[in-house]
């Protein structure tokens, strides 16, 4: 059984209705994950009321591009009392690449310390390692890319750290994706864009047939019915023999 997970870009928070009834309108998503490029409503917020009104698994995505630690801890703890325990933690895109262009970077922790943050509150501590009254029970993944030994390297350290599940961003021309899943021995979720989606059957049924855990797809606003399409198209595994 795969899941297939429909990435969305908070809107602004005059659009929040209809952002929701676009949500709506992605019926073969079996799960929604929010990211915030910049300047929009904050995931958690969004979070809150789609799982509350779709009754659907939500996936929160954290990044420390425009975050110090302290936002960052308070993103976690506030996730974690809301019920949320799907979240996603990515390097995130310089501001300048975002809606915001002149909005200054902060990134006071980078991937990898923004992880050990995550993964300590899980453990009861908070960043100053002071004991919290209990630990956070977040499912924490991480999103990445795999285009070189070194990228591959950082993903396994991250794995090796506690990451349970992994974002993979698709392509990879690092490594086939058998040989992948060997090396991160994780979940994996591929993470594709709605434009870089062609229907081969036989190419996808290897790759759905390969053990991977779902496919996020990255649908823009205003293509939600392509996006469900594409949706539909992929809950259809497997395909008749053609």
């Amino acid at each position: 059984m795969h899941t297939l997970i429909a990435q969305l870009d908070c809107p602004i928070a005059s659009e929040v209705e209809s952002f929701i009834a676009s949500a709506k309108r992605l019926k073969s998503a079996g799960a929604y994950h929010l990211y915030n490029p910049g300047g929009g409503l904050h995931p958690l917020a969004l979070g809150s009321l789609l799982q509350g009104e779709l009754k659907k698994e939500v996936y929160l995505h954290f990044h420390p591009a425009d975050c110090n630690r302290a936002a960052l801890f308070s993103d976690l703890l506030t996730a974690n009392v809301l019920g949320l325990e799907k979240v996603v933690l990515s390097a995130g895109q310089h501001p300048s690449k975002t809606y915001l262009k002149e909005a200054k970077p902060v990134y006071d922790l980078d991937l990898l310390q923004f992880l050990r943050m995550a993964l300590r509150a899980k453990a009861g501590f908070d960043p100053a390692n002071g004991a919290l009254e209990e630990g956070l029970t977040l499912q924490i993944g991480v999103q990445a890319k795999v285009e070189s030994p070194l990228e591959l390297l950082r993903l396994k350290q991250m794995v090796d750290m506690g990451a349970e599940y992994v974002f993979l961003k698709w392509p990879s021309k690092h490594l086939p994706l058998s040989q992948l899943q060997k090396e991160i021995a994780r979940p994996i979720y591929l993470s594709l864009g709605l434009d870089k989606i062609e229907k081969r059957e036989r190419e996808w049924r290897e790759v759905m047939e390969s053990g991977i855990s779902g496919i996020n797809i990255r649908i823009p606003a205003g293509q939600e019915a392509k996006g469900e399409e594409a949706l539909k198209w992929f809950s259809r595994y497997p395909w008749s023999e053609s």
